[in-house]
């Protein structure tokens, strides 16, 4: 099927959608739930959801591909639902998919709100207006923009990391702290992880962006999730090592900087600004699209549409950055099983698998299940 799109992207800004999606809301987030596991664990736990987060991701751009690189709502739609009722549940998906995203983007708006906030000294209610806007501006611009400015925030970002693990390397460095395993943890770790490395948006929006591509789609998924796993790996690792005393605050990669000294503070904030905007760009983009799909009018006015739910939940619902992510990663991973049966209905009726090939057949689909199922407890179990 013919893929539209109205930009296109080069392997480098299509792989730098995927990392820029992948190291947001997340994986800032991981260092807090590391502190409860143990250094081992959180080492296998990253090579896991790297080989989890390709497999899965394969699956998502060829079902994408095969359907003219729509979004998952649409795909659903066009490959499970037929007759009468096939608009019904194509608006209860567009509802349940829709609703997951605003989560996620809330909190998202939350995170940036909390740097912003320590920065300027305003409400917190104003500067999460305040990260809003700024970082919608973007997105306002289209999809050729967000491509560009995934493209150069993430070679920033890699500066910045390369820069602040040199100075906590050189520095005083902390015992890694060994925390006694239970299997809460471990679980909440395991769901975190995939979820903070996982960009099922981004994937279709370089399907779109390389326009189908197969060997560049596959080419920026594997490098993507690589980058965004050494991403996790070291930032986990440099705040666990860097970090004196308990972490006690949520955006842990901020404690670090400060614990460095008043230029790795300024690093630090700008990191974890920067990774918060990459997956605000990427999600809101999506969430455009999604609506676009749905009912058909202008780009900005969708992105509009989609994205005012997002800040009111969360200047008025929950304002904790670590449930809001543990709430996305819950219902995100539950939205994958059907989408391991909906690719599995395109795949037979398309006959040949340009993407995927041999790990697109039923045995990895049924990993996929399983770990979608682990990481649905893990998002929901509390932790000790």
């Amino acid at each position: 099927m013919k893929i539209k799109s109205e930009a296109d992207f080069t392997v480098y800004e299509a792989t730098s959608m995927i990392v820029g999606h992948s190291i947001g809301t997340g994986i800032i987030a991981v260092p807090y739930l590391a502190t409860k596991n143990n250094l081992r664990d959180v080492i296998l736990m990253v090579i896991l959801a790297y080989f989890i987060n390709v497999v899965l991701h394969l699956i998502i751009a060829e079902l994408s591909y095969n359907n003219g690189g729509v979004q998952l709502v649409k795909s659903f739609e066009g490959e499970l639902f037929s007759g009468k009722t096939k608009k019904i549940f194509g608006w209860i998906m567009f509802t349940i998919y829709g609703l997951a995203i605003i989560v996620g983007v809330s909190g998202n708006i939350n995170g940036g709100a909390q740097i912003i906030e320590n920065w300027i000294h305003v409400p917190f209610s104003v500067a999460q207006l305040i990260y809003y806007i700024v970082a919608g501006i973007v997105v306002f611009m289209g999809m050729k923009a967000v491509g560009i400015a995934q493209k150069y925030t993430v070679s920033i970002l890699i500066v910045i990391v390369a820069t602040i693990s040199i100075a906590t390397f050189v520095g005083p460095i902390n015992g890694i702290r060994a925390s006694k395993v239970h299997i809460n943890n471990l679980l909440g770790l395991y769901s975190m992880v995939v979820f903070a490395t996982s960009a099922n948006q981004a994937v279709i929006q370089s399907v779109k962006g390389l326009n189908g591509n197969a060997k560049k789609i596959r080419t920026s998924i594997f490098l993507g999730f690589g980058i965004s796993s050494l991403f996790a790996l070291i930032v986990t690792i440099t705040v666990l090592i860097g970090v004196n005393g308990p972490l006690d605050k949520e955006l842990a990669y901020l404690q670090l900087g400060e614990n460095i000294g008043t230029w790795a503070a300024v690093l630090a904030g700008l990191f974890s600004l920067f990774a918060l905007l990459t997956t605000f760009w990427s999600n809101t983009l999506s969430l455009r699209d999604v609506v676009h799909e749905q009912i058909g009018i202008n780009n900005k006015v969708c992105w509009l549409l989609a994205t005012i739910p997002s800040v009111l939940f969360a200047i008025f619902g929950v304002s904790s950055f670590i449930i809001l992510t543990r709430i996305m990663s819950g219902v995100v991973v539950l939205v994958a099983v059907m989408l391991v049966f909906t690719y599995n209905k395109s795949r037979k009726k398309a006959g040949t698998s340009p993407i995927c090939g041999g790990f697109g057949r039923l045995p990895f689909q049924v990993i996929m299940i399983i770990s979608t199922i682990i990481c649905a407890i893990g998002a929901m179990v509390p932790l000790t």
